[in-house]
This record gives structure tokens, C-alpha cells and sequence, in this order.
């Protein structure tokens, strides 16, 4: 019986680690903008992420809403608001912009 125990935490790292978002090679390059910066660009879509599970619910909050934009064709975010709470995770409320 002593031998499910490392397998078992062996287990649950896994599933931990393996919730890490990584960053597409689109959202590279996208960057966060100020309220005067987004006034030169084209809004394009409203992003909400909520983070539930994993080690760091924020970056991987700001992760996938980097990661929208990038795929939506933006280039810039605006944080609209962000959140984070042990029981209930982190959000990330946003503005996806494409900037010239």
C-alpha cells in the first residue's frame, strides 16, 4: 500500500502541471494597452476568462485572454478588470484591439 502513495502524488502533479496555459506564437505579440493607447484602435471583442483550476489561476486567466485576441486577429488588450480568489479562481475581463 505504501507504493500507491508516490504514485498517486506522481498523479496529481501531472495534473496540475498539465494545467498550465502557454502562450500561442500569436499572443507573443500581443501586448497590453492603456485607456489612451485603445482610443487609436480598432475594438474588436469583449474577452472574459475565468480560471478555476491549476497552480496559477491568474497568469493562465491572462493566458487565455491573450490568446483570444491573438486568434480574433488582435494585437492589443485592455484590462478591463481582474479577480482573484482562492475558492473561486481568477477572471479576466478585457477588450481585444487590433493597433496599427
Amino acid at each position: 500500500m505504501e507504493s500507491v502513495k508516490p504514485i498517486a502524488a506522481l498523479i496529481m502533479f501531472t495534473a496540475l502541471a498539465g494545467c498550465a496555459v502557454p502562450l500561442t506564437p500569436g499572443a507573443q505579440n500581443v501586448r497590453t494597452i492603456s485607456a489612451t493607447q485603445k482610443e487609436r484602435c480598432e475594438f474588436l471583442k469583449l474577452i472574459t476568462f475565468n480560471q478555476r483550476l491549476g497552480p496559477d489561476k491568474s497568469g493562465n486567466a491572462m493566458k487565455n485572454a491573450l490568446n483570444e485576441t491573438a486568434a480574433i486577429g488582435g494585437n492589443g488588450f485592455y484590462i478591463v478588470s481582474t479577480s482573484t480568489d482562492w475558492a473561486e479562481g481568477a477572471s479576466v475581463v478585457g477588450e481585444a484591439y487590433r493597433c496599427k
